[in-house]
């Protein structure tokens, strides 16, 4: 397999798997791609776990080129505000949130925004439709409101330092509330991770998004500046990586978005957020 320069950064990527073959495998796609990927895993994500962070962060170690370990912060009935700085000393670069007790903005989570901030790293948040599963019986806990991506409008006012992802963009379910808030704050991001169902977004639906009011055409494309590139891939699954990359290609060179803020959506921007930095193509 034919290598080239690492050009881009998918900052959504999930660890459900060490098997050495599969993270061969999944390393061979990104160094092909020119593709590094952040990778999260953690426990509580309803009735199943994923990879444990100190596990994910001992695979990134081996594979530094392709892999950058995202650490799962535990969102529960009570939280834990010194999780991201052990998390960033043991070598996490950005944290992820799902699944949480209460609603994201609720007061018991703000001290643990307030520390990843510290540690000037970002954080990326599932929201929008989660699956029904058998902990939702014994939780009885409203998740879609949880994670409903109004909850960042209080985190990204009151840290604005913080460099928050809006994964999935709210889903089907929250999408124009979605760009609403996502157009107010200048710290905050979104993916348009399709949870493996890409083409969800078509270029003259997203352009209608996210047009400015009152204007028909803008040759700058800025309203795109907040979206970096995210597929929802799996260890396991690497071929969603693939069709996500080319997904965002596709879509946003059909929008007409300038070359050099298509590499900042492909992964300049979210690299910059970790001190980074990617090859220039």
């Amino acid at each position: 397999m034919e290598y080239g320069k690492m050009t881009r950064l998918d900052i959504h990527v999930h660890c459900n798997s060490t098997a050495p073959a599969d993270l061969d495998l999944l390393a061979d796609q990104c160094r092909h791609m020119g593709t590094m990927i952040c990778l999260s895993g953690g426990l509580r994500y309803g009735s199943h776990d994923y990879t444990p962070n100190e596990e994910v962060i001992a695979v990134c170690k081996r594979y530094p080129d392709c892999f950058i370990p995202f650490a799962k912060l535990d969102l529960w009935q009570t939280a834990d505000p010194g999780e991201p700085a052990r998390w960033a000393e043991m070598g996490a670069k950005g944290f992820k949130c799902i699944y949480p007790w209460y609603e994201y903005d609720h007061d018991v989570y703000m001290p643990v925004y307030e520390a990843a901030e510290k540690c000037g790293l970002p954080i990326l948040f599932h929201t929008g439709n989660y699956r029904p599963c058998e902990a939702d019986i014994l939780y009885r806990r409203p998740m879609l409101r949880n994670m409903h991506p109004i909850t960042l409008d209080r985190i990204a006012r009151s840290f604005q330092k913080l460099k928050i992802v809006m994964a999935h963009m709210g889903t089907m379910t929250f999408q124009p509330e979605s760009v609403g808030i996502l157009q107010l704050h200048r710290n905050l991001y979104a993916d348009l991770a399709g949870s493996g169902s890409w083409g969800r977004f078509q270029p003259a639906e997203l352009y209608q998004m996210f047009k400015p009011a009152g204007r028909e055409v803008n040759p700058t494309m800025e309203q795109f500046r907040n979206i970096v590139l995210g597929s929802d891939a799996y260890v396991k699954s690497p071929q969603i990586m693939v069709l996500g990359s080319e997904h965002y290609e596709r879509l946003f060179r059909r929008i007409g978005v300038p070359e050099e803020l298509l590499k900042d959506i492909m992964g300049r921007t979210a690299a910059s957020w970790m001190n980074i930095r990617l090859e220039d193509e």
